[in-house]
């Protein structure tokens, strides 16, 4: 029997794969890990994906390049962060054994990703607010009273208009001439009532607005008497 000797592709394909989140990857220091906590972590979800749920610390370390009382020192500290916990579970003969169970890491990162989220929608929030701010005190020509900015804050945070419905309000205001708040709120109250709260919903009420305007404009156009005009004299050829 020949025995084929295993390639280094071989070897490379049977040793597996270990993947780990790019939200890890990108933002590991954020949840308190040092670099070298991260590598270690890598290390025993290595052997946790293939089955080996409690991995021998004396292989790890050699893999390190390090020594059983760092590893150990490192377990500890992330014990301390609240990145793993020690687990039990239970073996096929009945026995429990003991697991490094880094579901705490885990929970933390989904926590950061939740805060960033939150973060980046309220900053978000909050320059769409100043936006709304400096285009009104653009079109008035001056900067807003204290009560006029309730009056617009009050609209985002307890009316709930969206930024873009009070800049087209703003733009309706100064197309009919009636550039104060006042009518600013009439026009936005319309629209809340008849549910109209995107930009492209308020454009297309308005583009129906218009038509219909404009054809009851042609209509009652159409419904005036002519005018008779003036008489034209009629010759005849040869006159």
């Amino acid at each position: 029997m020949i025995v084929t000797e295993e390639t280094p592709l071989q070897r490379y394909i049977r040793a597996g794969q270990t993947t780990v989140s790019n939200l890890l990857v990108h933002h590991y220091k954020q949840l308190g890990m040092s670099t070298a906590q991260l590598v270690l972590y890598l290390q025993f979800k290595s052997y946790q994906d293939r089955g080996t749920m409690n991995p021998d610390v004396r292989v790890i370390a050699k893999n390190l390049g390090t020594t059983e009382t760092q590893v150990f020192n490192q377990l500890h500290q992330m014990m301390v962060n609240h990145l793993v916990k020690q687990g039990m579970r239970q073996l096929p003969d009945g026995k429990e054994d003991a697991i490094y169970d880094f579901t705490p890491l885990l929970d933390k990162l989904a926590l950061l990703e939740d805060q960033t989220t939150a973060t980046a929608q309220e900053e978000a929030s909050q320059n769409s607010r100043q936006q709304v701010f400096a285009t009104l005190e653009s079109e008035f020509g001056r900067p807003l009273s204290s009560m006029e900015m309730q009056i617009v804050n009050d609209w985002l945070d307890k009316d709930d208009y969206s930024a873009v419905m009070i800049k087209l309000a703003l733009r309706q205001a100064v197309m009919n001439s009636a550039l104060n708040l006042q009518y600013m709120e009439r026009i936005l109250q319309s629209w809340a009532r008849q549910g109209l709260r995107t930009e492209h919903d308020i454009n297309e009420h308005e583009r129906q607005f218009e038509n219909r305007r404009e054809g009851q404009a042609t209509t009652q156009r159409g419904n005036q008497p002519r005018s008779a005009g003036p008489k034209i004299p009629i010759y005849k050829l040869g006159e």
